[in-house]
């Protein structure tokens, strides 16, 4: 058995445990308090839901248009210049091109 299988054999009690198991029994209690509703006010339980949901949906495009239209989307981008590297000069000998390819040859 390869160490996936033996991981997935671990973790798979841990996991239906914390995930299917309680994702299950809300599954059941909704379904069983949707069963028990009569279908009119099914229908309008889901057109209220499905009217808050698209007016969410319409808020937050609108604000995200007016954000845009305002300019505060946009941030000011500062550039930096590059610097130029020190080099190092050839009168200190501890960092002279000559040494450091002496040390590298040995």
């Amino acid at each position: 058995m390869s160490i996936k299988h033996k991981i997935r054999n671990l973790v798979a009690p841990l996991y239906n445990k914390v995930w299917h198991g309680p994702k299950g029994k809300i599954r059941e209690r909704l379904k069983k308090a949707c069963d028990d509703l009569p279908k009119n006010q099914r229908l309008m339980v889901v057109t209220v839901l499905l009217s808050v949901f698209v007016l969410t949906a319409f808020f937050v495009f609108g604000h995200a248009c007016y954000r845009m239209g305002a300019g505060h989307a946009r941030q000011a981008i500062e550039v930096e210049h590059i610097k130029q590297l020190e080099i190092p000069s050839e009168n200190n000998p501890d960092v002279s091109l000559n040494n450091i390819l002496h040390e590298a040859a040995r």
